[in-house]
């Protein structure tokens, strides 16, 4: 663990969240930063009589905090799998960045490559095809949660069918479509519940006109 991170760690709040906890997104001054540790957490909006969105995934290393997200209806934070945040008060966090230079260009790099993911999302959610945005959420998931194998990239997915529809912003029944294509392309394989193989990983990448951004905002860094 770098210094910098261990000075954000003596002050920080450790939370563990069970898959589908909401963790509180209190606005300023009472506002809270999360930092996560490990696991998958999700932003979600629900207007009334409206479909759930959601707007954007975090991973390990992503810093999330209420200022920076769109202020929306029915806004909340949700852990997607079994999730580790460090919780830390706006304040505490800003004057602990703002005195370690490494960790305030940490954490503009960081912040940086947030904001140009979510805008990666919205234009692939606005200008490519049911089968596009699938192919782009399987590769980002492949590139994030992967690990490779005789048979291909595998990870266990921690997105639900109906969390899949809804950050893709698609329908169920055409969502159970593309994922039937997929399968008799060969891009995709369920092993077994929950799990997930890629069999093609370059043919994936040929399906989505995105895939160099992709491979460019989402191979972790350490």
């Amino acid at each position: 663990m770098a210094e910098s991170e261990v000075v954000l760690r003596e002050h920080a709040t450790p939370v563990r969240a069970r898959r589908r906890q909401r963790l509180a997104l209190d606005q300023a001054p009472a506002e809270s930063v999360y930092i996560v540790r490990s696991g998958l957490l999700a932003i979600e909006a629900s207007a009334p009589a409206k479909p759930r969105q959601i707007l954007e995934l975090f991973y390990p290393g992503d810093i999330i905090r209420r200022s920076i997200v769109p202020d929306l209806p029915g806004l909340t934070l949700t852990a997607l799998n079994i999730t580790e945040v460090w919780r830390l008060p706006a304040r505490s966090f800003d004057t602990l960045v703002a005195a370690n230079a490494e960790q305030t260009a940490q954490s503009q790099r960081r912040l940086a490559e947030q904001h140009a993911r979510a805008t990666l999302h919205g234009s692939i959610i606005g200008a490519l095809t049911g089968d596009e945005r699938f192919a782009s959420l399987l590769v980002e998931l492949g590139l994030r949660l992967g690990s490779n194998g005789p048979g291909g990239v595998s990870f266990d997915v921690p997105l639900s069918r109906t969390d899949i529809a809804d950050y893709l912003a698609l329908n169920p029944d055409t969502l159970s479509r593309i994922t039937s294509r997929f399968k008799a392309r060969g891009l995709l394989q369920h092993a077994r519940n929950g799990h997930t193989v890629l069999p093609a990983w370059e043919a994936l990448l040929g399906a989505t006109p995105v895939a160099t951004t992709l491979q460019a905002l989402h191979t972790p860094r350490a």
